[in-house]
């Protein structure tokens, strides 16, 4: 109707409004190009407040699809909008953005610096509690700084509590597990199993489910891990995001890798690892990337794929001591070789498995069933071999591995 009139001020207003109906009317991506019209519209109009907000939902949506060197620009467009506005709720949106994607991308000080300014400005909000972001990026944060032990009292508190206690609990369970209180992990997941998952449902469901999956795969509780594997199915192959940008948890498939694992699939678990692996590192979320290689790494040495697992747990040290992740850095030195010899051309030990097949005449097909990988997934990796060492096809590669000493003559 705005569109038909020529009601600029009208359409703008409508087009913002579809970001909050997209998941009945339309798309992601839909509601990303329609949230475009509007902030260019808005800035025609000089209507500064809109298009920040539309700016900021783009920012959303596009962590949401893991479009994040677009969602980097676009918030820069939105701070420097909202800056204007002088509006608190439009701040705190956007520090919160700050916040998540400092967070994916391992920039943790930034993180908590972007948290505590987003919490500062939530303040000043009358009628809208946004205690409750603030709780899920400084859990997020501190987990990873290696500092959940200062917030285990408010947590327990919180799960304590009648009034959305049920969401807090998996927080606890998760906070009990990263703090090495297995018994006490295993205590709070028996209960989740007892109640079901349906009451969590209230409250932050897909954080419950994430907090459950880490809680689940520590320590190994089977029962958890198989409720929750079917929960987070659907979302294989995408980013997690945690309400409108509060929070971004990477690659949905390092959930289910940890929770297939747990449940001793194995061979679902690394098609689940691989494709973490590959979105995160699309995405640089370097944080999720340092996880993803310990979970990955520490299921294969529980098999017979050593080498391969050594190499993703070297690089889950490296990734966590540049990142500044104590904690996981701690778990990684453990498992994770002294040293080790460095591949040709960047080849990973995964794909000098394959090429080692490919030498041998298998298939894509073969190689999978060898390896424990899909057919899909063997592919990719021999796309990757062929683009590594410059090879033309699959005998130009067996070419190069022989000459190179990867495999016996």
């Amino acid at each position: 109707m705005a569109r038909r009139i020529d009601d600029r001020p009208g359409l703008a207003k409508a087009l913002i409004g579809v970001y909050w109906a997209q998941t009945t009317s339309s798309s992601p991506e839909e509601a990303l190009a329609m949230l475009g019209e509007a902030r260019d519209l808005a800035r025609e109009l000089g209507d500064v407040e809109s298009q920040a907000e539309a700016s900021e939902w783009r920012v959303s949506l596009l962590m949401t699809l893991g479009e994040i060197e677009a969602a980097r620009k676009e918030l820069a467009v939105a701070l420097e909008a909202a800056q204007h506005t002088r509006q608190p709720f439009i701040l705190h949106v956007a520090e919160h953005h700050q916040s998540a994607l400092a967070l994916l991308e391992g920039r943790l000080d930034e993180a908590e610096a972007a948290a505590e300014r987003s919490h500062e400005l939530g303040r000043l909000l009358i009628g809208r509690d946004a205690s409750g972001i603030y709780g899920v990026q400084m859990f997020s944060v501190r987990r990873e700084q290696g500092r959940l032990a200062e917030l285990a009292p408010v947590i327990r508190v919180l799960a304590a509590e009648d009034r959305g206690g049920a969401a807090w609990r998996p927080g606890l369970a998760a906070m009990l597990a990263e703090l090495a209180m297995d018994e006490r992990a295993r205590s709070e997941l028996d209960r989740a199993h007892a109640d079901g998952l349906e009451p969590l449902r209230e409250g932050l469901w897909l954080a419950s489910l994430t907090y459950l999956a880490d809680a689940a795969s520590a320590v190994a509780h089977r029962d958890v891990a198989a409720l929750v594997y079917p929960m987070l199915a659907p979302l294989a192959g995408t980013n997690l995001m945690i309400g409108h940008g509060v929070a971004c948890y990477g690659a949905a498939d390092r959930y289910l890798g940890m929770l297939a694992a747990t449940l001793d699939d194995t061979e679902d678990a690394a098609d689940h690892f691989e494709a973490a692996l590959e979105l995160n590192r699309r995405m640089g979320a370097t944080t999720w990337l340092a996880h993803t290689a310990y979970e990955y790494g520490r299921m294969l040495l529980r098999g017979a794929d050593r080498v391969h697992g050594e190499q993703l747990l070297a690089e889950a040290v490296r990734l966590a001591d540049a990142v500044g992740m104590p904690t996981l850095l701690a778990r990684a030195r453990v498992l994770a070789p002294a040293s080790g010899s460095k591949l040709p051309d960047g080849l990973s030990a995964r794909e000098l498995d394959v090429l080692r097949l490919v030498a041998c005449g298998r298939s894509n097909r073969e190689i999978g069933a060898a390896l424990f990988i899909s057919e899909h997934t063997a592919a990719n990796h021999v796309r990757s071999i062929l683009r590594k060492t410059a090879s033309a096809n699959r005998a130009e590669a067996t070419g190069y591995a022989y000459r190179r000493g990867l495999v016996e003559g």
